[in-house]
């Protein structure tokens, strides 16, 4: 890391000295064939639109007032004016060219580019992050041109920029093969730094679940919303997370800055124990979170210009309070407060100079850029070893206590542990029951179509296996509907029920899986059993439910049922989808040819039975 540090400082002051040879050149660059990337903010003159009014149209061959960029990147800071910039760039060889413009600034919200040949437009793009992603022309987190000179030709580039974030422009004319080594290079420290974050918030999540104590928890999100925070500023999240979610694109960038403030605030006031030696400051924490929390909210309803004018202020205000409390900590000897003001110090560092950046202040290179991403990775893993101290100090203070207590310990982990036992007797009883509810029809006690969809892939993937027969029937009550419509709905819940008890009294059980199907349909699951085999269980309840009327307090009812099976050996040529539609197809004829019978089928008597009709039944 430091060799690439000091490499692009060299890089930069090379370029700077370079620029420095031009300073009074027209501001014309030559495409040079061998250069891998020419930065051009020396380059780029700009003209301020506070009125929004002016077109291309109106730049061309015209005294409009242009100033020089300088030889920053430009930078204009927080403004509401259209601003626009201007490039001419000029290939003296004798070879057509090919090149990247690269505006390296991910959150602008509407960047409109013109190109031009002398007086003829060439192409013009509309960029921005309120576009979709799959827009741009080129796969890439910043706004990316693909670029192409004749030999001798002049390009003149108009940028119309109006946004409300910070206005900043870096611009750099790369070689496409550059380019992409950059980019690859950019995503694999990117990840890594990406990497980190996750896997230090993973292990405090853990520790979280283990010991349940809300600082680690505090953390954890503190840690998740800096990365998140970054992804949206720096392009990455627009690019691989929610490239078509254009309006949350939009919020994303203040919700997880308020975050990371609000979950800053709560962990220092947890981490240090404030309430127990200052609750002033313990009072301003609190405070500082819920402001910090009502502006992550809002943040989806004020405009971006208003929630980071309110967020960056709060924000520096958070840090340094944090960084107060710190101090103030180690003054009363809290455990790892140490720790506390290195890791913060760190990040405040970090964030100073970014917060300064985005208001225009500091200029923007790598390391007012990246400044928050260096600082918050070290804060992070600082702070995660002063948890990992915190967990030390607390098992030495715990061993203690029990060095001196032991009797007293004993009794309570025995006690605890009698609870804990208690307790998980008790889930387990109420997990078996909520299975059993969730599973079950509460009208006829039966087996619900969830039960029921569950036990055929596994009767069907076990008999598939063994190549052993499996039968699937479908019983449905004839004419259910009029026995409510002239009975009442009482008296055709009472016919399910009855009817459900006969089915269950018939079948084989537990060998049958027996399960209400839906409305007035019933499925049995027949394992190990043939057509022959159905047919048999499918005669016994076709009986069982004939011969005795059904009794209910609208009067007695004679209640028959049509019944169909399908038996097949599963495999390749007979899917589980098969074997029930075949079923149905059975029943439907069972309905078809009088009802009150049964029909038994298997593979050989619906060939394609995938093309089937289903069909409605009374």
């Amino acid at each position: 890391m430091l060799r690439v540090l000091l490499s692009l400082c060299l890089v930069w002051f090379g370029v700077g000295v370079a620029l420095a040879d031009t300073a009074t050149a027209p501001l014309v660059p030559q495409v040079l064939e061998a250069a891998d990337r020419v930065p051009l903010n020396h380059a780029v003159r700009f003209l301020e639109d506070p009125q929004g009014r002016l077109t291309v149209a109106d730049l061309q061959g015209r005294d409009v007032g242009w100033q020089a960029g300088g030889s920053g990147a430009f930078n204009q800071g927080y403004s509401s004016s259209v601003w626009w910039l201007h490039l001419q760039l000029r290939n003296d060889g004798d070879r057509v060219v090919e090149r990247y413009l690269e505006l390296s600034y991910a959150v602008l919200d509407y960047v409109d580019v013109h190109v031009y040949a002398g007086a003829d437009a060439l192409k013009t793009y509309q960029l921005g992050d309120l576009y979709p992603f799959h827009e741009r022309p080129v796969d890439s987190r910043f706004f990316v041109l693909p670029l192409q000179w004749q030999p001798g030709q002049t390009l003149d580039v108009y940028y119309r920029i109006k946004t409300s974030s910070a206005v900043q422009a870096p611009l750099t004319l790369w070689r496409q093969d550059a380019f992409v080594r950059s980019e690859n290079n950019s995503n694999i420290a990117q990840g890594l730094y990406y990497g980190a974050m996750v896997v230090i918030a993973v292990y405090n999540l853990l520790i979280f679940l283990v010991l349940l104590e809300r600082s680690y928890l505090f953390y954890v999100g503190f840690v998740m919303s800096l990365p998140m925070f970054m992804a949206a500023v720096s392009g990455q999240g627009y690019r691989y997370l929610w490239p078509d979610a254009v309006a949350w694109n939009d919020h994303a960038i203040p919700f997880f800055l308020a975050s990371a403030f609000m979950f800053a605030a709560l962990f220092a006031r947890r981490f240090l124990q404030v309430g127990k030696w200052s609750p002033l400051a313990n009072k301003m924490l609190l405070v500082s979170a819920a402001c910090a929390g009502t502006c992550g909210a809002l943040a989806f309803a004020m405009p971006y210009y208003i929630s980071i004018h309110l967020l960056v202020p709060l924000g520096l205000f958070v840090i340094i309070l944090d960084m107060v409390v710190g101090v103030l900590a180690l003054f009363h000897q809290v455990p790892n407060a140490r720790y506390y003001l290195i890791a913060w110090s760190a990040f405040l560092v970090g964030a100073l100079m970014f917060a300064l950046n985005k208001l225009g202040v500091l200029p923007a290179n790598f390391l007012t850029e990246y400044s928050m991403q260096m600082g918050s990775i070290l804060e992070a893993v600082l702070l995660s070893f002063a948890m990992a101290e915190r967990i030390n100090v607390e098992r030495k203070l715990r061993f203690e206590a029990q060095t001196e207590a032991l009797q007293v310990t004993r009794r309570l982990n025995e006690e605890l542990e009698q609870r804990v036992q208690e307790r998980t007797l008790a889930l387990e009883q109420a997990n078996r029951k909520l299975e059993e509810l969730s599973t079950t029809d509460q009208l006829t006690g039966l087996k619900n179509r969830r039960y029921l969809d569950t036990v055929l892939l596994e009767e069907w993937s076990r008999c598939k296996r063994y190549g052993r027969p499996l039968s699937v029937l479908l019983l449905d009550i004839d004419f259910f509907k009029k026995v409510n419509d002239e009975f009442g709905h009482q008296a055709g819940d009472v016919c399910l029920q009855q009817v459900a008890h006969r089915i269950m009294n018939s079948s084989r059980w537990p060998s049958d899986k027996v399960a209400r199907y839906g409305g007035e349909e019933f499925c049995l699951v027949l394992p190990e059993t043939d057509a022959e085999g159905a047919a048999v269980v499918a005669e016994r309840i076709r009986a069982a439910v004939a011969e005795v009327p059904v009794s209910t307090d609208a009067g007695t009812l004679q209640v028959t049922v049509s019944l169909g099976t399908f038996s097949a050996v599963p495999g390749d040529q007979c899917s589980l989808e098969q074997m029930v539609h075949g079923a149905d197809m059975a029943l439907y004829a069972s309905k078809e040819n009088g009802r009150n019978r049964v029909t038994s089928s298997g593979q050989s008597d619906w060939r394609n039975v995938e093309s089937l009709p289903v069909h409605k039944r009374t």
